[in-house]
C-alpha cells in the first residue's frame, strides 16, 4: 500500500484523468450514472456502475468530473478542477 506522502499528486491526477477521458470515449457504454470507483487502500481506479457499489470503496459520480469543451462545444473533457479536488483527498498536505 503507497503511504500518502509517497504518492505524486500529477500522476494521480493524469491517472484519474485517463480514466475520465475512458468514460468520455465510451459513454454510450455506461449508464447515466457511473462513477469512477477508488480503492483507498492501493488507489486502483475504476470506472463502477452505481449498483455494484463496494464499501470499502470510495466512489465520486463521473458526470461531476467532465465540462463541456470550451473549444469544442458539444463535446466532454475531463474538468482539471474537479479531478484535482478529487486527487487531493489521497495526498498528504502540511
Amino acid at each position: 500500500m503507497e503511504r500518502k506522502e509517497d504518492i505524486d499528486p500529477q500522476a494521480l491526477i493524469g491517472r484519474i484523468s485517463d480514466v475520465v477521458r475512458e468514460y468520455i470515449d465510451n459513454e454510450e457504454d455506461y449508464s447515466d450514472n457511473v462513477q469512477l470507483a477508488i480503492n483507498p487502500s492501493d488507489l486502483s481506479l475504476e470506472i463502477a456502475d452505481p449498483d455494484d457499489d463496494l464499501p470499502e470503496l470510495d466512489y465520486y459520480p463521473m458526470m461531476e468530473l467532465v465540462r463541456m469543451s470550451a473549444s469544442d462545444p458539444g463535446r466532454w473533457e475531463p474538468d482539471t478542477d474537479a479531478i484535482s479536488d478529487v486527487a487531493s483527498e489521497y495526498i498528504l498536505t502540511e
